[in-house]
């Protein structure tokens, strides 16, 4: 049974009060290579999952409206969306060092796609309001192979940017549609549906096989822009979970307390 700090072994049921700097050299005194259970986003993503795999993972609203009843996913639901994921990008041939780079607004697609891409290689989470000429810059630095996207959506150019610089890269293997439709000729193309392609995939585990080291890289984020060419930040696992491990003990947040997300997801990456 997990304490209240499923990524930390050696806290209980109480997350640590440090009310005193002897508070924290006390506990300090563990390494926290002693304390930490997860070697990569994945095992953390599973850890969390299993404390409660029914509780609500994700509440959605999709319009906003006062009276809107939010779409949910648990726990379960979403493990099970990471794993099928991450095994679609190994069946297009996704590996442990190339890249998925993701175009998606903040909707439940681009939260198991990022993690998926992250258990399956290296996740690239770009700002799809970048010019297209931006967003080819970091697809190529990042040797882009499989591009994950919003399909064509009313009032959004995230599509048309996607069709504007595939021509550009040369790594590119396959683009994954979010929402819509995908014909036989787009197939033809090499574009596939998510949504589709998803359900065709385990959710109970990872087919690759994979054991993930801490030190691998997992994402590659990008750099605002404000004064040049955005520039490429490479994220490892250990990375990650670190940060995981230190928001948990920094927010003390209580199960089952939902917390506003806000933060595009090519800004920060929350674990659940």
């Amino acid at each position: 049974m997990a304490g209240a700090h499923p990524l930390d072994t050696l806290i209980g049921n109480e997350l640590p009060v440090f009310r005193s700097d002897a508070d924290v050299r006390a506990f300090e005194e563990t390494p926290y290579e002693e304390r930490i259970a997860a070697r990569s986003t994945y095992e953390a993503l599973q850890l969390g999952a299993a404390v409660d795999p029914d509780a609500p993972a994700i509440h959605f609203l999709r319009t906003g409206e006062a009276d809107e009843v939010p779409a949910t996913m648990s726990y379960r639901q979403f493990i099970g969306r990471v794993n099928q994921t991450a095994n679609l990008l190994h069946d297009l041939g996704v590996g442990a060092g190339d890249t998925v780079s993701l175009m998606l607004p903040l909707i439940p697609q681009n939260c198991f796609a990022l993690f998926g891409a992250e258990a399956a290689g290296i996740a690239n989470p770009v700002n799809p309001l970048l010019e297209a000429y931006q967003v080819a810059e970091i697809l190529r630095a990042a040797g882009t192979k499989v591009l994950v996207a919003l399909g064509p959506t009313p009032g959004v150019d995230i599509w048309e940017k996607v069709l504007r610089v595939r021509a550009e890269l040369p790594a590119l293997k396959a683009i994954l549609q979010v929402g819509g439709t995908v014909s036989a000729a787009d197939e033809q193309n090499g574009i596939r549906s998510f949504d589709t392609a998803l359900d065709r995939y385990p959710a109970d585990r990872l087919t690759s096989g994979r054991t993930i080291r801490p030190e691998e890289p997992c994402a590659y984020f990008h750099t605002g822009g404000t004064t040049g060419t955005p520039k490429l930040v490479r994220h490892t696992h250990a990375n990650q979970v670190y940060q995981a491990w230190g928001v948990r003990l920094l927010l003390k947040g209580r199960p089952r307390s939902p917390i506003l997300m806000g933060l595009p997801l090519y800004l920060s990456i929350p674990c659940p």
